[in-house]
């Protein structure tokens, strides 16, 4: 049965949903913190916080042996894999990426943050010289 509730509840980060039979696996991991959170039709089975590059869980469903691997395949542009695997065997696999696919786009949005983060630099040297004094 597929909810997708408990992930709806999660603001930043990647979102995988996969379906085994009636049982739906909603995987979840944050773009910051590096939490990640595996949920059986919406009930915790495994939970960890990751600083590399790949992890796994497992978990048994059914009498079946299940691993969800998170894999970041380039950590320039956030792009996460997401696989599941049934008895060793996988089932399916998906990608998504935090930044967007048009390089074009990625790049203007991190010149609009370079260009935020100047601004906001001199602003803050302006305030403070103006309360303290000169620097």
């Amino acid at each position: 049965m597929m909810n997708n509730d408990i992930l709806n509840t999660k603001k930043l980060g990647y979102k995988f949903y996969f379906q085994d039979g009636d049982d739906q696996i909603a995987c979840f991991g944050s773009y910051f913190t590096g939490k990640e959170e595996v949920y059986i039709n919406d009930e915790l089975v495994s939970e960890k916080r990751n600083i590399s590059v790949t992890s796994k869980h497992q978990f048994e469903l059914s009498g079946n042996t299940f691993n969800v691997k998170f894999e970041m395949l380039n950590i320039l542009t956030g792009r996460l894999q997401c696989s599941l695997f049934k008895n060793k065997k996988l089932v399916k696999s998906y990608e998504q990426s935090s930044l967007f696919n048009n390089p074009k786009t990625s790049l203007k949005v991190l010149a609009g943050c370079f260009l935020g983060g100047l601004i906001g630099g001199y602003l803050l040297i302006t305030i403070l010289e103006f309360l303290i004094g000169e620097l």
